[in-house]
């Protein structure tokens, strides 16, 4: 793949294109470290050895550096999931880990685009690209990296908005280009945060001023390349529709990317508390209801929404309700029609207010109304059944 050339390197004649970009499209490293060889006077152009910034070479020109001629190499672009403990940069005198160190020897000349710190994990892209390397990690080129942080405390809506304002420090002044909270775990808030440019731990420095310690940070996008499920430690080439589309990103003005950041979501007002006034002075007045609603209770303390249960199969329902609508009707008519005869009132249609069985109105007393002064057969008013065989 060819690298690009930004839009300011395309001034003056078209065969001609500026020194570090050419130095940078041979893989000698990234646009910066390309200028210091110039400067350092390492770098020449037909036999001649230039120090100045800017120098156009033509189409034909011999540019050699340290001696040596330069070639066009092919492309190469990796995704690495960085581990904590693992440095970004290529020569660390103490012999610490780096992440050139995750490749095997025989994958040539790499350097990682950009850099996290030794506590941070997450996205990394490790290339031989240089201009591309350039445009993914200068500021002006606006290219977001998506963060997610996990910091001590919860941060309140106007410390965000302080981020999104910016701090001064003593290297100069920090902001966030986005952020909101994703989720909460006991005492402590996990956020998402995007940079536009990175300054040397810029988000832990920031998070630090308001007061929330950063335990955790994670880089999980860089534009539109995304981390996803690449295990810590490991690396991946990109696809070639990977490579296209990050080149069409970068082709884009920063404005017509749509990577402009949500506001942060404003808190509601929390509601507001009725003040109870206190109650005067007197006889408590306690208010009884007919159940409980709440619990779904009669005052008797039984479920009123409690399934009604089948009565058991040795019972004739159809007695029993018979029998209760017998009982509940009270009427004369209602006894006639299941087949019984309405008793009188007490002394009706008898002389002198005479009750049914006595005459001095008296149920059942002695001598009342029958011969021998009983009412039923048996001598002493009281009902007897029929007389058993062979007794009088």
């Amino acid at each position: 793949m060819r690298a690009r050339v930004e839009d300011n390197e395309s001034d003056g004649p078209a065969e001609t294109v500026r020194l570090q970009v050419l130095l940078a499209k041979s893989g000698l490293g990234s646009r910066r470290a390309c200028e210091e060889f110039i400067t350092e006077g390492r770098v020449t152009i037909d036999g001649e050895t230039v120090t100045e910034l800017g120098t156009r070479v033509r189409k034909g020109q011999k540019v050699l550096v340290d001696g040596e001629g330069i070639r066009a190499e092919r492309t190469v672009y990796y995704l690495v999931n960085k581990p904590r403990g693992v440095l970004c940069t290529n020569d660390d005198p103490r012999g610490r880990p780096r992440v050139i160190d995750l490749f095997p020897k025989h994958a040539g000349r790499l350097y990682p685009v950009g850099r996290l710190d030794e506590e941070t994990v997450g996205l990394l892209l490790v290339t031989n690209d240089g201009e591309l390397s350039h445009q993914l990690a200068h500021p002006k080129f606006r290219v977001p990296k998506k963060y997610k942080v996990h910091v001590v405390g919860t941060p309140t809506w106007e410390q965000l908005e302080e981020l999104r304002r910016g701090m001064y420090f003593s290297d100069g002044k920090f902001k966030v280009e986005g952020i909101r909270q994703l989720k909460t775990k006991g005492n402590s808030a996990v956020l998402e945060v995007i940079l536009n440019e990175g300054q040397n731990r810029e988000i832990r420095r920031l998070f630090a001023r308001l007061g929330h310690r950063v335990l955790q940070l994670e880089r999980v996008a860089i534009g539109p390349l995304k981390l996803g499920e690449l295990p810590v430690g490991a690396f991946r080439p990109l696809t070639s529709l990977e490579v296209k589309r990050l080149n069409e990103y970068l082709t884009k003005s920063p404005d017509a990317r749509g990577d402009v950041a949500a506001p942060i979501p404003k808190p509601r007002p929390p509601r507001k508390r009725v003040a109870v006034k206190p109650q005067a002075k007197g006889p408590a007045i306690i208010e009884v209801s007919a159940m409980n609603r709440r619990g779904h209770r009669d005052l008797t303390g039984q479920r009123l929404d409690a399934p009604k249960r089948a009565p058991h199969p040795a019972i004739d329902t159809s007695r029993v309700a018979e029998r209760a609508r017998t009982e509940d009707s009270g009427s004369g008519a209602n006894m006639e029609r299941a087949g019984h005869t309405p008793r009188a009132p007490r002394g009706a249609g008898r002389p002198g207010g005479e009750r049914r069985f006595g005459g001095a109105g008296e149920r059942g007393g002695r001598g009342g109304g029958r011969p021998g002064g009983n009412d039923r057969p048996g001598g002493d008013g009281r009902r007897k059944g029929p007389a058993k065989p062979g007794r009088r």
